[in-house]
């Protein structure tokens, strides 16, 4: 009787580092002979695709209300069960690998669990090569080497550490990869943003009790061109999903800048007491800065 492998996923609509992981970590069990499959459920975002359309980078997606066909599950970049695909079990998750702030054995009593804040859980996954003196695939390679600098902002981050540099130098070291592939896959990625505004803010929003916090990675963007369009889809999907106030966080890779648009007065006080910005017709501009960064500083001040 052939067993099932173990599922790794990440959240619905993963970003690079979800996606990285699933894959970077199934490749390396199964070269441990351990039975895994990465299985990536929803849409993956706008710098998966760039992988998937630049350099033929095949990554199979499931769909996420198909009927359960593992019993045993790990979460990589991830560690609650929001937002993730309804198969996963809670009871049945084995491991954990993640990068944030959080209490995950809460949750997952049962899990091993790695949770440790670097700069990208695609980090916790290439050391876990280096110790074991394997090789990813090098398609692997290229996703785990994206998701480290998209995660890190090109390493400006505040959460950007020393272990994030020695994991990019092993990938470059071995694999002859540099940042020309992750300038062009910047570039990319804010070109297919434009192209559908809405479908990439929804496709990674999240929400956090009051409130909505919605995010976008570019590179070189207008911000204020996109003001019209964005106070629509706020509008339509604070309309679906209720809260007291949201945010949109627009990250500029290349001006190493977080513009944030909050057109409610609530949001803006709760935002400038917690970052200590400041406001002008809905916009504050802040160093460049992701939304599990922001979380921990602004959370206390909203309830």
């Amino acid at each position: 009787m052939k067993l099932t492998p173990i599922c790794i996923t990440a959240k619905i609509n993963p970003d690079l580092d979800g996606v990285a992981c699933a894959l970077g970590y199934a490749d390396l069990l199964n070269k441990q002979h351990v039975r895994a499959q990465a299985c990536i459920f929803g849409t993956p975002q706008s710098e998966v695709q760039y992988f998937i359309k630049n350099h033929a980078i095949a990554i199979q997606t499931f769909d996420s209300s198909a009927p359960a066909q593992w019993h045993k599950f790990i979460l990589v970049d991830a560690s609650s069960m929001r937002g993730m695909p309804h198969v996963v079990q809670a009871n049945l998750v084995q491991e954990i690998v993640d990068h944030r702030v959080g209490e995950p054995e809460k949750e997952f009593p049962h899990a091993k669990i790695q949770n440790e804040l670097v700069g990208a859980a695609a980090t916790l996954i290439v050391e876990r090569f280096m110790q074991a003196n394997i090789l990813p695939d090098y398609n692997n390679a290229k996703l785990l080497y994206g998701a480290i600098f998209h995660n890190s902002l090109n390493f400006i981050t505040s959460n950007t550490t020393e272990r994030d540099k020695l994991a990019v130098q092993f990938l470059e070291r071995n694999f002859d990869l540099n940042q020309a592939l992750i300038d062009e896959m910047f570039q990319y990625a804010s070109q297919e943003i434009l192209r559908d505004l809405y479908g990439s803010v929804v496709s990674d929003a999240k929400q956090f009790g009051e409130f909505n916090f919605y995010q976008l990675v570019m590179s070189d963007v207008d911000y204020k061109s996109l003001e019209k369009e964005l106070s629509k889809i706020v509008v339509n999907e604070d309309i679906k999903h209720p809260c007291a106030w949201s945010m949109v966080n627009i990250v500029d890779v290349n001006k190493k800048v977080s513009y944030l648009f909050v057109p409610s007065t609530m949001g803006q006080e709760i935002l400038t007491r917690g970052l200590g910005c400041t406001f002008i017709d809905s916009w504050a501009m802040v160093p460049a800065t992701l939304r599990k960064e922001i979380m921990p500083k602004i959370t206390l001040e909203s309830r």
